[in-house]
């Protein structure tokens, strides 16, 4: 039966895909493979390929990062146009994404868009910030602490929000990241953060001195974790 499928594939290791998500791809007849204004990349595709039929239809959606809210909005209608023409067809579709479907996720504009009677299924993916926490050994909560996920914008209140939980994950970072150190040193926190760029794939960064850190160190997929009682409980 044709349906759409958004896949979590996780942040960078195959090993780390769900069985029921490799079960989901081998089955696909197409794929929905997002890249961030490459145009030669995928960087799901590469986490989930070896689990895809070797025939399977591609379809590349490229999907604009800068901050215009028109050219979104223009890319969503157009991707869910393909996915309703492939569900047209008979297709059963599956649309990786990066970490999970449903958490910051293209996914979900394009599933909005989709015409109603569509069939979706979702099958999660570990986050970025969940993968961090398991690879450093460092739990994100504990007993009664606080968890807050912040998307990091040129409006974000930085030092408000650290200062409304006991635990961050700050995302989106690198456009912002003098900002957030900043704010770091201001509410005393420079040695209660740790950044991990590219995690769980082969050029994978962990970084706990931000002090020299700059934007052109880092990638597009980097991470922070703020922990105020520290990062570690061992």
């Amino acid at each position: 039966m044709s349906k759409l499928i958004g896949i979590g594939v996780g942040v960078g290791d195959p090993e780390m895909l769900t069985i029921k998500a490799v079960n989901a791809l081998r089955e696909a007849d197409a794929v929905i493979l997002p890249r961030a204004n490459t145009k030669t990349y995928s960087t799901a595709f590469e986490i989930a390929k070896q689990y895809m039929k070797d025939d399977i239809e591609k379809i590349y959606a490229d999907f604009t990062t800068v901050d215009d809210d028109k050219l979104r909005e223009e890319d969503r209608l157009l991707y869910a146009k393909v996915v309703n023409d492939c569900i047209k067809a008979g297709k059963t579709v599956a649309f990786i994404t990066i970490g999970d479907p449903m958490t910051f996720s293209t996914f979900v504009y394009v599933m909005e868009l989709l015409e109603k009677d569509v069939e979706v299924q979702t099958i999660p993916g570990i986050t970025s910030f969940a993968s961090i926490a398991a690879r450093l050994n460092t739990p994100l909560v504990m007993g009664d602490e606080t968890l807050k996920i912040v998307p990091i914008s040129k409006d974000t209140d930085i030092v408000k929000e650290i200062n409304s939980s006991d635990n961050v994950v700050f995302m989106k970072v690198t456009r912002n990241l003098e900002r957030l150190k900043d704010a770091f040193k201001k509410t005393g926190n420079m040695d209660n953060v740790v950044l991990v760029s590219n995690c769980g794939k082969a050029d994978e960064k962990v970084i706990y001195d931000l002090e020299n850190i700059t934007r052109e160190d880092i990638s597009y997929f980097s991470t922070i974790l703020l922990k105020k009682g520290g990062l570690s409980y061992v």
